[in-house]
Order: C-alpha cells, then structure tokens, then sequence
C-alpha cells in the first residue's frame, strides 16, 4: 500500500509550488509598469469596420490587451473613424461614437459600457429560474434575451439568471427564453421581478452545455474537443421499470455497448468502445474491463465479488449503480476519447461515466411526486418435451445403447405424467415505485431532498426486491468569496428468494408431489426437487450503502479560484444462504448455513486551482491543476455451520460443525492532474491533459504511470469562406490523441496471497502457504490505452444534427493470469502480456422531422461499430474450456470475444452419427474430436458484435407524448449451453428441446439432429451449439398526459401528468434471444427476459 505519509509529503510539496506560483503571477500583476496612455501615438482609419476589429489593430499597435465582457458590448457595432494622434484622445474618439469608457488596469485595458446618468433607485433587477416543464429540473445554459436588444445572459448550472433593467422600460419589456431541444418562449416582464419558466422540449440538437469532468464541472458543447456523449433524465426515461440507470442506457449512445443481467439486481456490462482489456480466464480475474463510475465528482468503488467461498456454488455480484436512484439523475455524460478522459488517468482506460444528481434551485418550494405501478412476466421462449414425448425419446436412447426394450421402457419412466415445471415455479410479477422530492432556496442557499421506494417481486416464485433511496443536496454561499456544498445519499436494499430456475429443465413425466402433498424426492435426478428449495431453503441479502461529499471553494477573483472535495463511497452487505435437511442440496450436511459480510469503504480527497480567464473576445483559458488521494478497503467475514438438530434454528450457534474465516485488502493511490485549454475566437479550440498516478496494486518500480492528452477543435462555419447557410448550420471538426490507464487489477496481483489456514503445521507450529492462485510478480506494470479520435459534428437545414467519429484505441501490457509450474507453490501469476487493438466508427443522427405548434416529431439514432484484435501475445495461446461457462481463446489475431472449438459437419444421413472438422479440414467423428489437443480447434464464433444502436422517436401532440426506443445488434454469437444440455445430452435427468423430434431414426433421414443415444459422446464446444445473437427489439414504448395549465391551476398545481410504460414488448430475430447470457455462454440457471407494463401519476406543486 502507498504510504499515507508519503500522500502527505507530496501534497504539501505540490501546494507549496503551486501558491508559488501564484504569488510570482500576482506580484507580476501588482508591480507591473503602468504606462501613460498620452505618449502613445496611434493612427486608425477605418470606415464602417466592427469594434473588434478596430480594437484588434489597436491591440498590433499599442502592445497591450483588453478586457470587456463579451454579452455587455455589441462587438459587431460598425464605427468610422479616421484618427492620428495619443492613445488617450483615440479612446475618447471611439467612446463616444461606440458609448464605452476605457480604463487602465496595469497593462490591461478595460472596456465598459458607459454609464448612464440613471440612479440605481431608476432601474430593478430581474431573475429567475429556468426549468423543464415535465419534472421541473432547471436547465442550464438557456439563452435569455432582452427582445429588441443586445442585452442577454445565460442560466447557470442551476437554472438561474438575473438582469438590471430600467425601470420606465420593464412593463413592456419581453424575455425571449431559446434552448435547443426546447420550444423558445417569451415572457412579458410587467410588474414582476422573479419568474420560474418552464420550457418544453421541442427539437432535436445537442445539449448547449454538457458536465466534461468532476474537476472541470461543465463547458459548452461547442468548446469540447474531446469525443462525450450525455444523456439528460428526460433521455433516461427514468419512469421505466429498471433498477439501476445502466440498463436505461441501452441503446441511447453510440459506441456503448450494454450487456443486461435478466436477474434482478445483477450487475450488467458497459463496454465503450468495444472491450479494452482480456477478461478472466478458468475463474482467475484480470483487469476490469468496466468504466470508471464518478457520482457527484466520487468515484464508485468497483466492487468485484460477494461470495469468496465456493461452498454453496454461488458467485453473487453486485451492482453498486443499482443504489443510486434513477429519478435523481440530472444527466450523464460519457467520456470515450482521451482528451475527454485522460484527467482520470489511472482508471479511465475503458472510458468514464459521470453522474451528475439534481440539485436545488433558488425560488420558492417546489414539490415533485409520482407513482407508478406494473405487472411483469417471463418470455418463455424455451420450448421443451412433453411427458409422453420425453419418454418416447429417453426409451429410444437406451434401446438404440444395446438395451433390451422392457428395461428401456422401465429406465424411461413414467409415459402418462406430463409436468409443466416452468409455470409450477413462476408466477406473474408486480412493481411499484413511489418518489418525493421537495427543492427550493434563495440567493444564498438552495437545496434538494428526495426519497425514493421501489418493490419488484420476480416472476420467479419467491423472489422480491425492495430499495429504498435517500439524497440530500445543498449548497450554501457562506461569503462572495466561499461556497460551500454538500451532498448525502443513503441507500437501502433487501433482496429474498432462491434461484431456482434451473428446476424447469427437470424430466417432465415425474411427478412434482407425493401422495401427501410434499415436494416429491427425487433421488435419481441428480439434483433437488425445486418446489422443497424454493419453499426450505433460504437466500436473504441485505445492503446499506453511503454516498458523499464535501466541498468548498475559494473565489479569489473573478478568474482565479480554488476548491476542495473530501468524499467517500460505502457499502456494506450481509448475505445468509440456509440449506435444508429436508431437500438434496443440504441432505448429505444434515442442513448448512453460511453468514456473509463484506464492507467495502472508499474515500477521496481532491484540492485544485482553477484559472479561467477570457481576454477580449478573442482569446479564452482555462487552466486546471491538482492532486488527489483515494484510499480503497475491503474487509470480508465468512461463518458457516452444518448440522441441524432442527431445520428452523437458522443460527450459527445450534451448528455442530461451525466455521469462520476473513480478510481485509487495500489499495491507495495518489495522483497529480493538470488541465490546459485555450480557444481563440471561439473558434479554434486546443486542450491539453497530464496526470501522474501512483497506485500500490503494481510492483515495486512500476507503480507510478504517467499519461496525458492533446485535442484540437475548429469551427469551420465561423470562417469567412465557409459562412453558414440555410442549408449547413454548423460544422466542426475535432482531432485528439493520449493515453489512459488502468489500476483496476485487484488489491495484490502484484505481491502474491499467503493464507493462514490453521491446519498448515510447521514443526508443530502454525503458519501459512500460498493460497495457490497467483505468484508474486515485482515486475507487474500497468495497462495503457493509447487512443486516437477524430470527430465530424454538423447541422443541416437547422432540423438534423450529425456526429460522426472514426476512432484507434491500442492497449499495452494487457494483464492476464498465465499458468506456471506447480512446484513453485502457486498456479499461476499475473503478467503483462501483449496488445489489444479497437477500431471503430460511431454514428449519431438526430433529427426535428416535424415542427409546428401542435404536433413535433423528433428521432435519435445512433450507430456504433467496433473491431477488435489481439495483436501481439507474448505466451502464443492460451484457451479454456466449460461447458456452463465458455470456450474462449487468447490469441494473437482474434479477438477476446472468440469463441474456441470445432466446425460442426452435420449428421451422416446413412449412420445418424455425427461429424466434425478440425481447423485442417479433417473429417472427425466425436470420439475423435474429443481426443484432440485444443490447438487444433478454430475460432467457431465470436461474442462481440460487428455494429449496434438504437432509434428512438418521440412525438408530442399538445400534452401528449409518445415515444419508443428500438435497439439493434448484429454479428455476435454465444455458445448456447442451455442447447449443449437439451439436444441430446443428459438425456435421464433433464428434458430435451423439441429439437430432437427431428432426431435421425433410420438410413436415409436428412436432420441436423443425430442419432440418440444414452449414454454418448458429444463435442460440446462446436459450431452446432453457436448461436446468431444478430437482433432487433422494440426495448420501451411511453405514453403520457398532461394536464392543461388551467386543470392544474384549478387544483392548486404546477403540473399533473399520467404515464404508462411497456418494456421488452417484441424481438425480432434470427436465432436466439439476446439477453439472458452470461458472457459467451447461455448458462442453465439464468432468468429469462421480463415483459413488463407499468402505469403512474406524476404531480408537481
């Protein structure tokens, strides 16, 4: 671990530099030679020429700069003036004919806007607060214009701004409110002095302001050189039935690819960009290939596993985004290239993905709540034998072994039982979801609280979900120099229920229940009855989690500022797994019990120096330095116990065997970010990232990584050759190149693990051995991601919005687990080992396809292709193989998604028998197959899909909306293990798929489906078991109503909508269904999709 005192010693080293150079800045500033402006001599002659201009030779000449806001003057004024002669009397010249004053400020001069003579008690400042209309969140960067003048402003990042008007002038004066993607409205200002205006979305067009970092908070879009996609909630659709915002994102970016758990409460996979790291081989763990996750500028701690014993078979993941609730999300914003991610350094190899939560806004109360409740049930799209036909196929497949027909028939069972196990053990399910939130402030303060409670009981019999959310943001200006905020976010969740969904693929001709009405026993199945586990047994878990943060910040000046973060991300999580004596899976222990506690505590510090500073119009900087620490801990406890005397005593205590065991990981980094952008004329654009990040999870000399980024933007519709036309709008190009990194290898890849088992003797005394999975490894370095992006961004006919980019990303010393000899003491050890290549193009059109008062039709789609290839492998070939699992390869010239094996041949039309091809053609029967050495297999498939996307279309008409999102995916393939185990295999303990009614019985038969028999030998990873994921699904349909202003007003409301939503509604594809797999492989116990409608009500007051 990284020596706290050494984070201290660096820290106070970098903050000592940097007030240094502060200092030497300010007394530059301070000391500097004031200059008399009537001993310089100017010459100007220029007839109807823009004051930037004049102002810019002004500038040639004098060798001095100005300082003016931009939204105050009119640059663009057109002056003549002819003049030769002291730079004291040209700016009396050009004050009065432009109504502006000059003042020196040491080498800086300062344009204002010449007062008038009106007192302050002549004009009355105007504010207010923008907002959506459908939930009530302000909207930041909305455009506020004095109609009829040059006056106009902007809404901060919580909605507001503010204007001093005249007062003679106010009754009659008109706001025009304009935010692209929202419908321009214009208020007359009459007698009041605040306004809360709600805007209502209306056209396509990219977002004007999007969050690019936790340090650097937020930009507009056109300043972003970097490759960032953001989602704001109303894009979300947060009212659809999903328990975390991961799965929402499905489909809504390009180049985000989001592999769905179909369990409740199961984490799903975010590749962005494809994947950019090898994933674990034989159940030994590399490096994460997920994004790095910012909440409110603190990252979430990836947590990787809930279950370090294998004693009951159950690796139970957690999702840690499912404690953030939806309805909180104020956007998020996706960073794929390295001028976008870079600043993250030593986690944002795989891209980074930043949360940003509503906050408060001033104004008086406002008050949100909504309730939505739904039904769900499963898409049973596996179709199986039933009882009678099971039996004919079981007795068939004995006979055809050489058994006489009385025995097959006895071995084949029951021919009159039909049992339907899928509808025994499902049911279907229910939702409910209920938020409140309650938002409001003043000048000094604002503030947001909100609750959330949501309830899904599974179509799985016994299964229940329940979360409840918390979250509290405030932000208080203590001074006009400090501001303080605060943020808190508590979550609950209780999950109960057994998975026992693999008891569908039990023989379907035995009976579920005895005579007695109890579970029926079912000794030669192999396994337990399902009704006994679900009703015996017991599997309850329990999460508290805790996210937070403090921060201050220190204005200076106008341009110079300083904050400070201190957050920290916490959960803990409580797991009891019971096995009843009364059933197969805890028999043999006379019952088993296992108590699981696994607390995970993250925190960061963070403290920064921002200069933003914008001189003239012309040239703008921004400049960021900093330093971080992040301190990782991990502390897992494990009990467990066997044998009941009574099966209801579930405690530890009434065990005759009992067992404990823990243990506790760390993991601490420290970091040094910097930050440069510059735009002139905001026009062209330069940004420029470095970051050192030292992290304790890499050997000895190879802990600190340095990285960094260089982007480049250009707007080419502000060039006098290239102005905007009705037909192009805007065009842009962007260009950027860096490196990221990434430390998410675990705790001690790096070191080796000792374990003190306590029956390891040493002379009669006990010490401890390697635990047997990886060696230590000094050497061991980090993984880089060496990205190239270029981006296209342009607007056609002010209706269509285009991005396109082309991308590189090359990653070195991947990390992997090798083997090694066992006489070492340990299995293997973790390597850097070779380079990985993504290369991709991303598409994403959005569109106003119809615009008028009444009815507006707007689209989203996007595309996304990616290709990925193992370039270079220094151990030349590593492949595994699971049946449940996958068959994967590691080898230079595929990709990390291959699917290893052997191309399947078909069944001989003359034997039944069926035949393979090995990767030199050779014909091979299966028993010849299987001796084969796996280096003689091919690549039979690939996991990753070629290109994905989605399309989403909205349509308003007056208040009604309604939308759908479509999402598709072509080109991937999983080796499907539901087929291996239902075509053929296991023929006397499992049902078979109606597959095999197509089964070969005599010479001459033309099928795919060979020759029964039981038992046999089977190739299981072949090409007969891949399967095309290629799809097209109609993921959400939404529907909703709102109210009319004057209904609402009556009731004393803001707004009062209902909704209806109906997700997973119809698939089209080609083979098999795309979700309900894990990783390359569709495995035995996994739920099946959910088809869920759901309705609500939505009040604001």
């Amino acid at each position: 671990m990284v020596n706290l005192a050494i984070h201290r010693k660096n820290f106070n080293r970098f903050y000592l530099l940097l007030f240094t150079c502060l200092l030497g800045l300010s007394c530059h500033v301070t000391y500097a030679q004031t200059r008399d402006w009537k001993k310089i001599n100017v010459s100007i002659n220029v007839k109807q020429e823009p004051i930037r201009v004049v102002l810019g030779d002004l500038e040639k000449q004098i060798d001095m700069s100005f300082s003016y806001d931009a939204t105050e003057l009119d640059l663009e004024q057109k002056i003549s003036i002819t003049f030769n002669g002291s730079l004291f009397n040209a700016f009396r010249e050009i004050g009065s004919l432009a109504g502006v004053d000059f003042l020196q400020n040491d080498n800086t001069i300062t344009i204002r806007k010449r007062k008038t003579t009106l007192n302050v008690a002549d004009t009355r400042i105007i504010n207010g607060v923008v907002v959506d209309k459908q939930d009530n969140s302000p909207l930041p960067g909305v455009m506020v214009i004095v109609k009829g003048t040059n006056k106009a402003t902007s809404t901060d990042l919580n909605g507001e701004f503010s204007f001093r008007l005249v007062k003679e002038n106010i009754p009659a004066t008109v706001l025009e409110f304009r935010f692209m993607g929202m419908r321009t409205k214009e208020v007359v200002v009459g007698s009041q002095s605040r306004f809360e205006v709600a805007l209502e979305q209306n056209t396509h067009s990219l977002k004007e302001v999007v969050v690019t970092s936790s340090y650097e908070g937020e930009k507009r879009r056109e300043e972003v050189v970097g490759s960032i996609s953001q989602l704001t909630s109303r894009e979300l659709q947060v009212d659809r039935p999903i328990e975390s915002f991961d799965k929402m994102m499905q489909g809504l970016i390009a180049g985000v690819q989001v592999e769905t758990s179909t369990e409740p409460n199961k984490p799903v996979k975010v590749n962005i960009r494809g994947q950019n790291s090898i994933t674990s081989f034989g159940g030994k763990r590399n490096t994460s290939t997920q994004p790095l996750y910012v909440v409110d500028g603190v990252p979430m701690y990836e947590q990787q596993r809930g279950d370090e014993s294998t004693r009951f078979n159950n690796e139970n993941y957690l999702n840690p985004l499912s404690n953030i609730n939806p309805q909180d999300i104020q956007s998020i914003s996706v960073l794929k290239d390295a001028s976008a991610s870079a600043i993250y350094g030593a986690d944002a190899a795989n891209g980074v993905i930043i949360i940003t939560t509503k906050a408060g806004t001033a104004g008086k109360t406002r008050v949100n709540f909504d309730y939505s409740t739904g039904v769900s049930t499963f898409i049973n799209e596996f179709k199986y034998l039933s009882g009678p036909q099971y039996y004919e196929v079981l007795r068939e497949a004995y006979i055809n072994n050489k058994l006489p027909v009385k025995t097959a028939e006895l071995r084949a069972g029951s021919s009159t039982i039909d049992t339907d196990w899928f509808d025994l053990l499902n049911r279907n399910g229910s939702y409910q979801n209920a938020n409140f939130s309650l938002s409001g402030g003043n000048e000094a303060t604002n503030y947001r609280f909100s609750t959330g409670y949501m309830n899904q009981k599974s179509s799985s019999r016994g299964n229940e979900l329940s979360k409840l959310f918390v979250n509290l943001r405030l932000n208080h200006k203590l001074s006009n120099k400090f501001d303080l905020g605060i943020k808190i976010s508590p979550a609950f969740t209780r999950q109960s229920g057994v998975n026992s969904f693999g008891g569908v693929i039990l023989p379907p001709n035995i009976a579920p229940y005895n005579e007695n009405g109890d579970p029926n026993e079912l000794p030669d199945m192999k396994v337990a009855n399902p009704i006994a586990v679900q009703e015996q047994n017991e599997d309850y878990h329990e999460g508290v989690s805790f996210m937070g943060s403090t921060s201050l910040n220190y204005k200076v000046t106008d341009a110079l500022s300083f904050s400070g973060t201190l957050g920290t991300d916490y959960y803990d999580k409580k797991e009891t797994q019971f096995r009843s004596a009364r059933n197969a899976t805890g028999r043999n222990l006379n019952g088993a019990l296992r108590i699981y506690d696994r607390k995970n505590l993250g925190w960061i510090a963070f403290m920064q120096g921002m200069y933003d500073k914008t001189f003239l119009a012309r040239h703008s900087v921004n400049v960021i330095a900093g330093t971080q620490m992040q301190d990782q801990e991990t502390n897992l406890l494990n009990g467990y116990g066997s044998g009941f005397t009574y099966d209801r005593m579930r405690e530890l205590s009434q065990a005759e065997t009992q067992q404990s065991a823990s243990s506790k990981n760390e993991k601490a980094t420290l970091s040094y970010y910097s930050q440069a952008s510059y735009s002139f004329d905001k026009k062209y654009f330069f940004n420029v990232n470095a970051r050192a990040d030292k992290s304790s999870a890499f050997g000895g000399d190879k802990q600190v990584a340095l990285n960094g980024s260089i982007g480049l933007g250009w707007i080419v519709t502000k060039e006098s050759f290239l102005q905007p036309t009705d037909v192009l709008n805007h065009l842009r190009f962007r260009a950027s190149y860096g490196s990221t990194g990434n430390s998410r290898i675990g705790t001690y890849a790096a070191r080796g693990l000792y374990a003190f088992t306590g029956t390891s003797n040493y002379n009669g005394n006990t010490g401890s051995v390697p635990d047997g999975s990886a060696a230590p490894n000094p050497g061991l370095g980090w993984e880089r991601s060496i990205k190239l992006n270029f981006g296209l961004d342009a607007t056609f006919f002010n209706r269509i919005d285009i991005t396109a980019e082309v991308y590189q990303n090359t990653i070195k010393d991947l990390i992997s687990t090798i083997e090694v000899s066992h006489e070492i003491g340990f299995k293997g050890v973790s390597a850097n080992t070779g380079t990985m290549q993504n290369r991709g193009f991303e598409l994403t059109v959005n569109s106003s396809n119809i615009q008028n008062q009444n009815l507006n039709w707007t689209s989203s789609f996007n595309f996304g292709l990616n290709r990925n290839k193992i370039t270079a492998f220094n151990y030349g070939f590593l492949s595994q193989y699971s049946a449940a699992t996958s068959a994967s390869v590691t080898k230079v010239g595929t990709s990390t998604g291959s699917i290893w094996g052997y191309e399947w041949g078909g069944v001989d039309p003359d034997s039944g028998e069926e035949w393979f091809y090995d990767k030199n053609g050779n014909k091979l029967t299966a028993k010849e197959t299987n001796v084969l050495p796996i280096s003689e297999g091919m690549v039979i498939g690939d996991r990753l899909p070629l290109f994905e996307g989605g399309l989403v279309n909205t349509f308003n008409y007056k208040t009604i909306t309604f939308s759908f999102n479509i999402i598709y995916s072509y080109g991937a393939s999983f080796l499907a293990d539901y087929s291996i185990q239902s075509d053929g295999r296991n023929l006397d303990h499992r049902n078979q798929s109606i597959n095999l009614l197509d089964r070969w019985q005599k010479p001459g038969d033309i099928t795919n489906v060979p020759k029964l028999y039981f038992p046999r030998s089977i190739v299981s990873n072949s090409s007969r078991y891949v399967h095309d994921l290629s799809h097209i699904k109609l993921s959400n349909v939404a529907l909703s109503y709102q109210l009319p202003e004057h209904i609402t007003g009556m009731l004393r409301m803001k707004n009062l909508s209902v909704f209806t939503n109906a997700s997973n509604l119809l698939y089209w594809y080609r083979e098999k269904s795309p979700e309900g797999r894990n990783g390359i492989a569709e495995v035995r116990f996994i739920y099946p999709e959910m088809m869920t409608v759901t309705g609500g009500v939505r009040i604001g007051l």
